[in-house]
């Protein structure tokens, strides 16, 4: 018996099968568009997570460099609804140890362990009953004070891009082939300097207007991340995952001031605008 779509009919003079044409009234066609936009806008949300730039200060002042590089990474994996940490949105497991310590590359289990439980014990994440197949278990949840998924009105939080965090970790590693989580951790240290009109690095990142804003220095990212200049030029100028920097250098007569790929972080509703995507996106020869 042949099996036609519920939206096909046959011409019975030619035996051909045409798909209907349906048609909307203007209502319809506006609740269609409200529904298709709530939708891209779900699948956008699991893109990215939100950083609270001021409690991000709480983690760096309790955190070294290195575990704030995990700690950027593992927040990528936490869950729409509840931040449960879990192994990817299309296998969204719980996350066990060995997991964690596989996703930040660590494949010693008393480090695993020694890093989760430090994260615990300082309030970063903690343990959750949550139900798994009807059966309950003890998951490892993100505390969504600092990172979290879902609809907030806070303008105080940075969007994470979750797939160039990770894309960025696998390709920063050192000549025995380790990840190095210091990297990711710097960039967990300018996290709350991002100005949210332009992506600049500055010391008043909620200022929106240009005039006033108060751009950081190379001299100034030195102080702030205890590190020396050499060591914030190479990470300035080595941190990049497919052929696209972290940073952008903006010259203003000698003063070279920094800005932040809208691709990692990036402040404002929606998609970043063309000129700052141009920043990072032409390349020259």
């Amino acid at each position: 018996m042949t099996q036609y779509k519920a939206n096909e009919y046959v011409n019975l003079a030619t035996g051909e099968k045409h798909e209907f044409a349906f048609t909307r009234t203007p209502e319809q066609q506006k609740a269609y568009q409200e529904r298709q936009r709530r939708e891209n806008s779900r699948k956008k949300a699991k893109a990215f997570t939100f950083s609270d730039m001021e409690n991000a200060k709480e983690v760096i002042e309790m955190l070294t460099t290195v575990e704030l590089g995990y700690f950027l990474v593992l927040q990528t994996y936490v869950r729409y609804e509840d931040n449960v940490l879990i192994k990817s949105t299309h296998n969204p497991v719980p996350m066990k140890r060995g997991d964690i310590g596989e996703v930040l590359g660590i494949t010693n289990r008393s480090h695993i362990k020694k890093h989760i439980d430090n994260f615990l014990d300082k309030g970063m994440m903690s343990l959750k009953t949550i139900k798994v197949d009807g059966k309950e278990v003890d998951a490892f949840a993100i505390n969504n004070k600092y990172h979290f998924k879902g609809r907030t009105e806070n303008k105080k939080v940075a969007k994470t891009f979750s797939e160039q965090i990770r894309k960025l970790y696998q390709a920063n590693i050192n000549k025995r082939n380790k990840k190095k989580p210091a990297d990711m951790g710097f960039l967990y240290l300018i996290l709350p300097y991002i100005n949210y009109e332009n992506n600049l690095l500055c010391s008043n990142p909620f200022e929106t207007d240009g005039g006033n804003i108060d751009a950081l220095s190379v001299a100034d990212i030195c102080k702030i991340t205890g590190l020396d200049k050499k060591n914030v030029q190479s990470k300035i100028n080595n941190l990049k995952w497919d052929g696209m920097t972290v940073f952008a250098k903006v010259l203003k007569g000698r003063k070279t001031h920094l800005k932040v790929n809208p691709f990692v972080f990036y402040r404002k509703d929606g998609e970043p605008d063309k000129s700052l995507q141009a920043d990072f996106l032409i390349r020259g020869k």
